[in-house]
C-alpha cells in the first residue's frame, strides 16, 4: 500500500503585506543627518538616518514650541528637534542633552 499524497496546494508561508508608508512619515533632514555623525557617532547615510528614525520612534515629547509645528523630543539623553508638515515629521537636527531627562516625569 503507498501513502495518500495530498493534491492540496502547498503553502508558502506568508509575509505580512506592509503599509507603503509605514517608517516614512519621520523624515531626517541633511542637517540632522551631519548634526548626529557629528555628536553620536559617525555612520554612513543610511545606518544613520536609521539611527535617526529609530532614535525618534522610541523617544518621547518633552516640549512644543510655541509659534510653528516643532516639537522637542528626547531618547537617552539626545534632543531631537522635529517639525510636523502635513502628515511628515522632519527631524530638523540633533543635540546632546546636558541634563538627565529619563527620570523627570
Amino acid at each position: 500500500m503507498s501513502k495518500r499524497v495530498s493534491r492540496g496546494r502547498r503553502t508558502r508561508p506568508q509575509k505580512h503585506k506592509a503599509n507603503p508608508l509605514m517608517g516614512n512619515y519621520i523624515i531626517p533632514t541633511e542637517h540632522a543627518i551631519k548634526r548626529y555623525q557629528e555628536r553620536i557617532r559617525m555612520m554612513n547615510l543610511s545606518k544613520t538616518q536609521n539611527a535617526i528614525i529609530e532614535g525618534v520612534r522610541h523617544s518621547r515629547l518633552i516640549a512644543l514650541t510655541k509659534y510653528g509645528d516643532r516639537e522637542i523630543r528626547e531618547n537617552r539623553g539626545i534632543v531631537f528637534v522635529c517639525e510636523m508638515q502635513g502628515n511628515q515629521l522632519y527631524v530638523i537636527t540633533v543635540l546632546i542633552s546636558e541634563v538627565d531627562l529619563r527620570f523627570v516625569i
